[in-house]
């Protein structure tokens, strides 16, 4: 559900493409791999539906527990 209420299918490549940016401004770069597992695993949720709030913080919860914690920060930013 988007902050305006309308519905909208989930979309894993929007999440991989939105970590993946925060990902760039780290000095470690990108990890396709690990947005891409942080997005499937988002997709898992068994949820009927989930507001882009409840998302971005699946998001920050699950970069907060990778190897990469530093891309949370940078994710909140974005």
């Amino acid at each position: 559900i988007k902050r305006d209420g309308r519905e909208a299918e989930f979309d894993t490549q929007k999440i991989i493409d939105a970590i993946l940016k925060a990902m760039r401004r780290t000095n470690n770069g990108e990890d396709l791999v690990l947005a891409t597992k942080i997005a499937d695993s988002i997709s898992k949720v068994e949820k009927k539906k989930m507001t882009v709030e409840e998302i971005q913080d699946l998001v920050e919860t699950k970069l907060m527990a990778s190897s990469r914690k530093g891309v949370a920060k940078e994710y909140i930013l974005y």
